[in-house]
C-alpha cells in the first residue's frame, strides 16, 4: 500500500485511517516542538498561550506504537524521526529552565528525555527487531472517541490557558486521561499481575496529577504543582510500560479461553431463561388449578343454597 508498505486494513479500519495513524504522531510531535521553542523564545509572564496546541495533540504521539508500517527499515526511521522531534522539544523546555535555574523542572524534563529514549528503544525492539503485533488495536472509532472527549476536557481546561496569571506548558495529563480510558476497554483480556498493576497505577497517578493540577490552579501553592508534575512523570512510566507489555501475548487471555468464557456465559443466560419460563409456567398452572377449585366451590355453594 504505497510508499510506506502499510498493513492491509482490518475490521474497523480503512486506508485513510492507516495514513492518519502515521501522520498524526508527526503532527503531535511537531506541535510539541513548536510550543516548546515558542515558550523558549517568548516567555513573557503575561503570555498564556504556551502549551495549548501540544496539550491537545500530544495524545496522538502515544499512538505511534501501532503505526501500520510493514517495512522494518521504514518503521525504524519513523520511530527515530519521532524520537528526534520529541527530544528536541523537551530540550527546548529544559534549556529554558536551566536558564531560569529551576532545579525541579530541570530534573523533570531530564527524566522525560531519558524515558522517551527508553520508550523508543522498546518500540524498536518489539516492532522492528522482533516484529511483534499490537494486542491493543486502535480503530476509527477510537480516534473519534478521543476527539469527542477532548472537546469536553478542553471546555474545562481552557480557562487555565487563558488566565494570564497562570503559565501552563505542554502537559500530558489530558492525553493520559484519554489513554487509560482507552486501555481499560481491553482489561477483560488482560491476564497476569504486571499489565493489570500497570493499568491501575497509571489510572491512579493520572488522577492524582489532574486533581493536584486543579488544586494548584485554585490555591496557587507550589507543593500542588510539584505533586502534579511528579504524578505525571510516574504516569508516563506506567503508560510506556503498558504499551510495551501489550506487545507480548502472554499478558492476554488466549482466544480459546475467551471463547469458552463466552460460551459459558451464553449457556448460563439460556439456563436462566429456561428456569424463568419454567417458573412462569408452573405459576400459571398453579393459578389455573386454584381458579378451578374456587369456581367449583362457588358452584357447590350456589347449589346448596338453591336446594335449601
Amino acid at each position: 500500500m504505497g510508499f510506506f508498505d502499510l498493513h492491509e486494513p482490518e475490521d474497523g479500519q480503512d486506508r485513510f485511517f492507516l495514513y492518519a495513524m502515521i501522520i498524526l504522531p508527526f503532527c503531535s510531535s511537531g506541535s510539541y516542538l513548536f510550543d516548546a521553542w515558542y515558550h523558549y523564545q517568548y516567555h513573557s509572564k503575561e503570555r498564556s498561550y504556551e502549551g495549548l496546541l501540544s496539550t491537545i495533540m500530544i495524545v496522538f504521539s502515544d499512538l505511534q506504537y501501532c503505526a501500520p508500517i510493514r517495512s522494518r527499515k521504514v518503521l525504524a526511521i519513523y520511530y527515530i524521526l519521532l524520537f528526534i522531534i520529541k527530544e528536541s522539544a523537551t530540550i527546548g523546555y529544559l534549556l529554558y529552565y536551566i536558564h531560569e535555574k529551576e532545579i525541579f523542572k530541570i530534573i523533570f524534563y531530564s527524566c522525560f528525555l531519558f524515558f522517551d529514549l527508553l520508550f523508543t528503544i522498546g518500540l524498536i525492539y518489539c516492532r522492528v527487531m522482533n516484529e511483534y503485533e499490537s494486542h491493543i488495536v486502535v480503530e476509527n472509532k477510537h480516534l473519534f472517541h478521543f476527539m469527542s472527549r477532548l472537546e469536553v476536557l478542553l471546555t474545562i481546561y481552557i480557562r487555565v490557558f487563558i488566565d494570564p496569571k497562570y503559565t501552563s506548558l505542554t502537559r500530558h495529563i489530558i492525553a493520559y486521561f484519554l489513554l487509560f480510558d482507552f486501555f481499560s476497554d481491553s482489561y477483560s483480556r488482560f491476564q497476569g499481575i504486571w499489565i493489570k498493576s500497570a493499568l491501575y497505577l497509571f489510572a491512579t497517578t493520572t488522577t492524582i496529577s489532574v486533581a493536584t493540577e486543579w488544586l494548584h490552579f485554585n490555591h496557587e501553592l507550589v507543593i500542588y504543582e510539584k505533586i502534579s508534575y511528579l504524578s505525571e512523570l510516574f504516569a508516563t512510566v506506567f503508560c510506556d510500560i503498558i504499551i510495551i507489555l501489550q506487545f507480548f501475548p502472554f499478558h492476554f487471555k488466549t482466544q480459546h479461553v475467551q471463547n469458552i468464557a463466552r460460551e459459558a456465559l451464553l449457556f448460563q443466560k439460556q439456563l436462566y431463561e429456561i428456569n424463568a419460563s419454567s417458573n412462569v409456567s408452573e405459576s400459571s398452572g398453579s393459578d389455573t388449578t386454584n381458579d378451578a377449585k374456587t369456581n367449583a366451590g362457588e358452584e357447590t355453594q350456589t347449589y346448596t343454597n338453591t336446594t335449601l
